[in-house]
């Protein structure tokens, strides 16, 4: 059912029932005063009826009987009953049909009413002379009931006609809520894959329907953005495969064409290996690029110390580079350990640091790289300062796309991935990677992981 359809049932059932519980209640109560205003003049033409037959004197029975017929109008099978108390056998006839808790309420509150099916009693104790009487009435309330079955079908026809206009009114107003979504949906399904560039056009109210458009347009902003990003990453990584395959396939050729000596055929070989080399290092530094972005929340995780982790990134480092000049500053480390606590994957968060290090390594031209770890009331900041060859304010927007390299370093080799990468998996730990720089003066990485609420406590 669409959302149209269910706003108009909703509407109208819900009004419908709030009509049909109001029109019980006016029935309910109606009944109610029709059957006590019947119960009144009962009584009263009760009373009548008992100073006619019982008062003395002809003139007061026949001025009764005068104002009883001019001015109150007989009732549906109205009969009217006398008795004397002690009830005797000549009245078991009538009595029999009468329940014996009648008699006695009347004996005992000197007035009641019964009523069975459609006639009502109405006795009242009556005493003359010193002697006990019961006079009583009875009638059917025609006039009562035939009002209420007039309010009963009145009702039933205002609930069909109200809700006949709510449910007109509610295909209407659903119609008007529900036109933005219809435009919505009729504008995103011409956005394909080949005109991610369009966008649903604005509109001129500021409530959730305007959200919702404005939440899709931010949608295909990303959308279009990844798709970019992703096209020119395959043609990047394309270009970057097909250099040290073209190279090799070539050196291969040239050393097939003819006979060549043991030096030419090692020095080809040399440029072989040197480029299947370059090409491992590009495929292994491609694959842990996307298990990171595929794979990387489901890594396993463990406790581990920052610092600690700082410490085993260098001895990597200092294997790797034995002459680097990173100096490792844990002078201002929290006085709670367990601040310096994180959950992580320790070797792919190995990695990123490393990568890190090693690039502010790289550019110094083997000048001192501080890297110094300390805690603000929100995160634990691992910060790597170089004074290298810094990085263009035109450059800085773009160094974590994969490929990318900057203005100003032609002359280091590298092929772009080791930033992207481990912003990628710093990401994956709830960190920040942020990064100032200038060119020809140096720059200053600073990685912020949040302090747990274990550490906290």
């Amino acid at each position: 059912m669409k959302i149209r359809n269910k706003i108009t049932t909703l509407f109208t059932l819900l009004t419908a029932l709030a009509l049909l519980l109001l029109s019980i209640f006016i029935y309910f109560f109606t009944g109610q005063y029709i059957d006590n205003d019947f119960l009144h003049r009962l009584e009263v033409r009760a009373g009548i009826a008992a100073q006619a037959k019982f008062d003395e004197g002809e003139m007061n029975i026949a001025v009764y009987n005068q104002i009883r017929d001019t001015h109150l109008q007989r009732l549906p099978q109205e009969r009217e009953y006398f008795f004397q108390l002690p009830l005797d056998s000549r009245h078991d006839s009538l009595l029999s049909n009468l329940p014996a808790s009648f008699i006695q309420q009347i004996k005992r509150n000197k007035k009641a009413n019964y009523h069975h099916d459609d006639t009502w009693y109405v006795g009242i104790h009556y005493p003359h002379k010193g002697q006990d009487n019961i006079v009583l009435l009875s009638a059917e309330n025609e006039t009562g009931q035939h009002v209420l079955k007039n309010v009963q079908k009145n009702l039933l026809l205002g609930i069909l006609f109200i809700v006949l206009v709510v449910y007109i009114a509610g295909l209407l107003l659903s119609r008007e809520i529900v036109q933005p979504l219809s435009r919505i949906i009729y504008n995103a399904q011409k956005i394909t894959a080949t005109n991610l560039h369009m966008r649903l056009p604005p509109t001129p109210s500021k409530d959730e329907i305007a959200e919702l458009n404005d939440t899709f347009n931010d949608m295909l902003d990303r959308l279009e953005t990844a798709f970019e990003t992703q096209s020119n990453f395959v043609s990047k990584a394309s270009h970057e495969l097909r250099t040290p395959l073209t190279a090799i396939m070539g050196e291969a050729e040239l050393a097939l064409i003819r006979e060549r000596s043991v030096q030419e055929y090692q020095a080809s070989l040399a440029v072989i290996q040197q480029q299947a080399g370059h090409l491992q290092q590009l495929t292994t530094s491609l694959l842990e690029l996307a298990q990171v972005s595929f794979d990387g929340q489901q890594s396993f995780m463990t406790e581990v110390r920052l610092d600690e982790l700082l410490l085993e990134t260098k001895r990597l480092l200092d294997f790797s580079d034995p002459g680097n000049q990173v100096h490792l500053d844990f002078s201002a480390l929290p006085v709670n350990s367990d601040i310096l606590c994180i959950q992580a994957n320790q070797l792919l968060l190995k990695q990123a640091l490393a990568n890190i290090i090693q690039n502010a390594s790289k550019y110094s031209h083997g000048k001192e790289v501080q890297v110094s770890i300390y805690d603000s009331p929100e995160a634990i900041h691992i910060q790597v300062t170089d004074h290298g060859i810094g990085i263009t304010a035109e450059d800085l927007p773009h160094i974590f796309e994969p490929f990318f390299r900057g203005s100003n370093t032609a002359l280091f080799k590298g092929y772009g991935i080791g930033l992207p990468l481990a912003q990628k998996i710093i990401r994956m730990h709830q960190g920040q990677l942020r990064f100032t720089s200038q060119a020809g003066k140096g720059t200053t990485v600073e990685i912020l992981f949040p302090i747990t609420e274990k550490a906290q406590g």
